[in-house]
């Protein structure tokens, strides 16, 4: 199999080159030609390099050769005691995994209780709580706050504001919470090739109109935001939030409520998105950021 060959290799690799290191060791301060003293003070050997370097005659201060000998006393020790060669795994049995599992284990013996029990709170209880809130604003801050801010209070009109009263896919307890696990994908398609430059006009004015609380009902473009508009936004604007559909009859606009950036969002589409986090947070995490962000509403 490939993983017994790379196993051996690496063994048979680590051991040889101790053992060189060994003989260089020994050759170097204990072959018959090194104990042998040369007749004079700075002798020189025969051998030459380059024309004029010769290879002088006295060994190697004897403070390297205890120097590499505990080295390799050591690497041995070492080797005998922890994983290093191949798939042995040393007298003490230790390893990266095990480590990690134990202090996981650790983890939840110490701390499992309390997560549990934060688990099983009420959230107005949670809410109660000064220490847990902070430790949910810190939570916000290291996964949420990139996007919707420090305060929440969205930004770059690209990330929701979380304050308000507006929320495109609900503002439940059970929506927030599906939300942050599940993440949500908008899909509101660009109109552009349906619509010619007339129609996204009067589409543009329908939906300031909206905005301002007036009626669509006689406009011409009616029929056409009935068509391509309201199973999203609803036959009154008024949004629909089991698809993501935002409500049109107030001044809450993520992208930008001006009349430029209105034309835009229905020409070219939006598609933002919000990852899910169900993989990198937890029942505890979740639980308690549900809770202050719902706290810190108006």
């Amino acid at each position: 199999m490939p993983f017994e060959f790379w196993s051996w290799w690496i063994a048979i690799l680590t051991l040889a080159s101790l053992a060189g290191l060994g003989w260089v060791t020994y050759s170097a301060y204990f072959s018959a030609d090194r104990r042998a003293k040369p007749d004079e003070e700075g002798a020189q050997s025969d051998t030459v390099w380059d024309q004029n370097l010769r290879e002088g005659s006295r060994p190697a201060p004897l403070w390297w050769f205890w120097l590499l000998l505990g080295l390799l006393v050591a690497s041995v020790i070492y080797l005998m005691l922890y994983p290093g060669l191949g798939v042995f795994q040393g007298a003490l049995n230790w390893s990266s995994d095990h480590r990690l599992s134990n202090r996981l284990m650790q983890y939840d013996m110490t701390f499992g209780p309390k997560r549990e029990a934060i688990v099983a709170m009420d959230y107005a209880e949670l809410q109660a709580d000064e220490d847990y809130m902070k430790i949910a604003e810190r939570l916000f801050g290291e996964h949420c706050a990139a996007c919707h801010g420090r305060e929440a209070l969205g930004q770059a009109n690209r990330f929701p504001n979380l304050t308000d009263s507006e929320w495109i896919w609900g503002g439940t307890i059970g929506d927030i919470e599906k939300t942050i696990r599940e993440g949500r994908t908008a899909s509101m398609a660009g109109w552009e090739d349906t619509l010619g430059d007339r129609e996204l006009e009067l589409m543009t004015d329908l939906v300031v109109d909206l905005n301002r609380g007036e009626s669509i009902d006689d406009l011409p473009i009616k029929p056409m935001y009935d068509l391509i508009c309201a199973s999203c936004h609803a036959a009154d604007g008024t949004g629909n939030t089991a698809l993501g559909g935002p409500d049109l009859t107030n001044d809450i606009h993520l992208y930008g409520g001006d009349r430029a950036s209105i034309k835009f969002t229905i020409a070219k589409g939006r598609f933002g998105e919000m990852p899910a986090f169900e993989r990198l947070l937890d029942d505890t995490e979740i639980k308690l950021l549900v809770a202050w962000i719902v706290k810190n509403r108006e």
